[in-house]
């Protein structure tokens, strides 16, 4: 069994809206050192070439992967926004392949609120995904116009994930895992996850993560590329304290299904510590 706890298919608004397809190939760049890096090496990822749906469903079916959380996106104007009745469609119509996540604007808290409810009385979702360094203006987590958002997810036993990183927000402070630390502690009943695991603040997440022990995370691509600094710090810490609390993830389109589950095999994970990570941690603040 393994669970990729991110990905955002090539299905309907995610191609239209989300900013994410048609994703740049190594091949269309004319100067191999013009590829970013989180790009370099792929293979097997013709659909987001493409942003065909078709094409995703067979490379997943090849993969190894056999569940998904569909993360949406709804960031500041004119940069992406997912429907999110698209999100919950993908689990609806492949049940047993995709839970979803409903992305959150939460430039405007009442708005946020209205459709939190209205995901979770329609579809009855398990969480909800925020990009606080994204939005319209930018957030940091712990701002306390975001409290009535924890205190719903508190309220209605959702999870809320987050994207904290370097390429999530307009600069390296909207990464900083202080902020997080803060919120977390705030709010203890709540179950945090965190994509990209603070990266390059790494040492001082995993700090936080030691002592907030309602935060989850998966750092996918930041530790799954060969080579990744700071990566042996997330290996380390799954081979320790973080064994019941990080999550397998591809964060597809940046990185292809099979590849990124095959790298991430090929991790030192002690062998007791790999169906953790792959699907019994995630199953579990699933409640699957």
């Amino acid at each position: 069994m393994v669970i990729d706890f991110r990905t955002r298919p090539p299905f309907k608004s995610f191609v239209t809206g989300g900013n994410f397809f048609p994703r740049p190939m190594e091949d269309q760049f004319s100067r191999p050192e013009d590829v970013p890096g989180i790009y370099r090496n792929s293979v097997d990822i013709e659909s987001a070439r493409k942003g065909e749906f078709g094409l995703y469903m067979k490379e997943l079916a090849g993969s190894g992967i056999d569940l998904q959380v569909v993360q949406g996106r709804q960031v500041r104007p004119g940069m992406a926004h997912v429907e999110n009745d698209d999100v919950c469609e993908l689990a609806i119509t492949y049940p047993d392949k995709f839970i979803a996540f409903p992305a959150i604007d939460i430039s405007n808290v009442p708005q946020a609120l209205a459709e939190i409810e209205r995901c979770v009385k329609q579809y009855q979702i398990k969480g909800i995904a925020i990009e606080p360094g994204w939005c319209a203006p930018p957030r940091y987590v712990d701002d306390s116009c975001l409290d009535p958002i924890y205190e719903k997810c508190e309220e209605l036993g959702l999870i809320c994930a987050f994207t904290l990183s370097v390429l999530a927000g307009e600069d390296l402070s909207y990464c900083n895992p202080i902020a997080l630390q803060k919120m977390a502690l705030r709010f203890p009943r709540v179950t945090f996850t965190v994509s990209h695991g603070c990266w390059p603040f790494v040492e001082e997440f995993l700090g936080v993560a030691l002592q907030c022990m309602n935060i989850y995370f998966y750092p996918d691509f930041f530790c799954c590329l060969p080579n990744m600094p700071f990566a042996d710090q997330f290996v380390r810490a799954a081979n320790s304290y973080m064994r019941y609390r990080m999550m397998f993830a591809t964060s597809y389109p940046v990185r292809p299904l099979k590849q990124s589950l095959e790298q991430f095999l090929e991790l030192p994970f002690e062998e007791e510590v790999k169906e953790f990570l792959l699907y019994k941690n995630a199953q579990r603040i699933l409640r699957l």
